[in-house]
């Protein structure tokens, strides 16, 4: 459903997109688009101003549990519960690169603000920071339980986590030391 955030009310609700769970959703930088990641192991890409889906990108083998847009909205992250991060062309709708290296499942992506890299939270206790074309630029190891979420200010100077034991991490995002 989207809602106008004025008003609060409810403007369109598009129904049977997925066939299941809906995990995860991103608005494209300029708000044209949206993706959505569901326990249907799909992630689709929406027209916001008319419901239509523009793409539908299949690849992963479990769960899609995070989607993100990259800056300039011509790709697409997915990450998914087989422990695979995707990167999509969403020009040409098709896979741009499928990038590996997880030990779980990854519980969540985001672009670091309007660069090619993609910071990512797992269930194998770290936190991950990888290329769209899948080369790992630092890995933070170690961390006592599973990763649910992952964040980074727009400059990457700064990454937050948040795990399964209530704590929220924060890392310095040159070189991954613990700042608090």
């Amino acid at each position: 459903t989207l809602f106008d955030l004025a008003s609060g009310k409810a403007v369109a609700t598009w129904k049977d997109r997925h066939d299941d769970i809906v995990m995860c959703l991103d608005f494209s930088p300029a708000g044209k688009r949206l993706a959505s990641g569901a326990a249907d192991k799909i992630a689709r890409v929406f027209d916001v101003a008319t419901g239509e889906q523009v793409h539908l990108f299949e690849g992963h083998t479990h769960y899609v549990m995070g989607v993100a847009f990259r800056a300039d909205g011509r790709v697409l992250a997915t990450g998914g519960a087989d422990g695979v991060v995707t990167s999509w062309n969403t020009i040409l709708g098709e896979r741009k690169r499928k990038i590996t290296g997880w030990g779980k499942e990854v519980t969540s992506l985001q672009f670091i603000g309007a660069t090619n890299r993609i910071v990512t939270s797992s269930g194998d206790n770290r936190v991950r920071v990888v290329n769209d074309e899948g080369g790992e630029v630092r890995s933070i190891t170690g961390l006592p339980d599973f990763m649910q979420a992952v964040a980074s200010s727009p400059d990457g100077a700064t990454l937050l986590g948040g795990g399964e034991d209530s704590k929220l991490r924060v890392w310095n995002g040159a070189d991954g030391k613990e700042v608090a």
